[in-house]
């Protein structure tokens, strides 16, 4: 680790040690809807909150030591300390609540905050190097195998994000589906429109403007506008029998799935009219003076040297369709967006994270995902 490297980290070490001594951990609440009593780490799990604190302080004290190689001993340490205040969340008996019953533990903004600097502390001190990022996949994967085990053991019952879930476990599997059919579908559809555009804007140069011109305006106006531009269209085609039976109206999930489409179009279109071009032009004259037809240089030669880029914009979409399908519930369009906008509406906290929560993890493993089969891709090509 660099020296000019230790003061962020120093900064997000110490504020996280700040938030878990000094600022509400959880918040203990009679139902879902009225105030509560907020307590910090120390005051709702006694003394043995202060082993977990310990080790953020050591967090601290590693990083502003003179020593060069402190990021495995950072990661290691954070992922500890967390591991400790899960079994303490999950298996202690907290102090602070007083009876038991129907009261629900919500999530408050210490840990809000101690998340957060853990993660910027963890995100720099990964990327170091190869071993650092083994040390960190491996501790994260310790750390989330416990999280899922104190789950499936119904230990973090008490707290109201389990509680919602548990409710409303039938709604969540079907808004589920929704999103992923939301997301996918409209990235598929997209792709089948902008793939072609961006090719024509290959092979004709005066085609890209006019191509690539409309799409980024189409990128730029704002959900709600674009769905109210749907609205009277969509309601039209809406009352005609094939379309009627289909489910498509003005509402529902037929504006959010174009609008959705629309958006992909852009990333994709560009991808594909970058992978194309970037394909150096003696490799495809070479294939030409070797008697290979068009149609033979773009399935053999054009296209596999194109697909990592064109599979970057997938990527790209894929990443926005799942954050934007949120905007569906605003419209009757189900999927995730109905638990945001429902915990909003209620101010629950619990029910915006019951909705948040999913999709940034879906989020995060697929990009993940699409970025090592884009690598593989680009190995096999060198």
């Amino acid at each position: 680790m660099e020296r000019r490297r230790d003061l962020p980290q120093m900064i997000f070490a110490a504020t996280g040690t700040v938030a878990f001594f000094f600022l509400p951990l959880v918040e203990v609440k009679p139902n879902r809807i009225a105030s509560g009593v907020r307590y910090t780490a120390p005051q709702f799990l006694g003394w043995p909150a202060f082993l977990s604190g310990l080790l953020f302080l050591l967090v601290f004290l590693l990083l502003g030591g003179k020593r060069q190689r402190k990021a495995k001993g950072a990661i290691l340490l954070t992922f500890l300390a967390w591991g400790i205040l899960l079994l303490l969340l999950a298996l202690g008996k907290p102090s602070a609540i007083p009876g038991e019953g129907a009261q629900r533990i919500t999530l408050s903004s210490g840990l809000y905050l101690l998340l957060l600097s853990s993660g910027l502390l963890l995100g720099l001190s990964a990327d170091e190097g190869p071993g650092e990022k083994r040390t960190f996949r491996l501790a994260f994967g310790v750390v989330l195998l416990l999280l899922l085990g104190l789950l499936l053991r119904g230990d973090f019952n008490a707290f109201s994000l389990v509680k919602e879930f548990r409710i409303k476990q039938g709604q969540f599997s079907q808004s589920l589906a929704t999103h992923f059919f939301l997301a996918f579908g409209s990235v598929l559809a997209g792709f089948l429109v902008a793939a072609p555009l961006g090719y024509a804007a290959y092979r004709r140069r005066s085609f890209e403007s006019g191509i690539m011109v409309p799409l980024s305006i189409v990128e730029t106006i704002p959900s709600l506008s674009l769905f109210g531009i749907l609205l009277v269209p969509l309601s039209f085609l809406g009352k005609l029998p094939l379309f009627q039976g289909l489910g498509i109206s003005g509402i529902g999930w037929a504006p959010a799935f174009v609008a959705l489409s629309l958006y992909s179009l852009l990333p994709m279109a560009r991808n594909t009219l970058v992978g194309f071009t970037a394909i150096d032009r003696s490799v495809v004259e070479a294939a030409q003076g070797m008697g290979m037809t068009s149609g033979e240089i773009l399935r053999r030669i054009e296209l596999p040297l194109a697909f990592p880029l064109i599979l970057t914009g997938v990527r790209i979409s894929l990443v926005q369709a799942f954050g934007g399908a949120v905007l569906a519930g605003l419209v009757g369009g189900g999927g995730l967006g109905t638990f945001v906008f429902l915990g909003l509406a209620e101010a629950s906290p619990d029910l915006i994270l019951l909705g948040v929560i999913p999709i940034v993890v879906i989020t995060l493993v697929m990009d993940h995902i699409m970025k090592k089969l884009i690598e593989a891709l680009r190995r096999n090509e060198a």
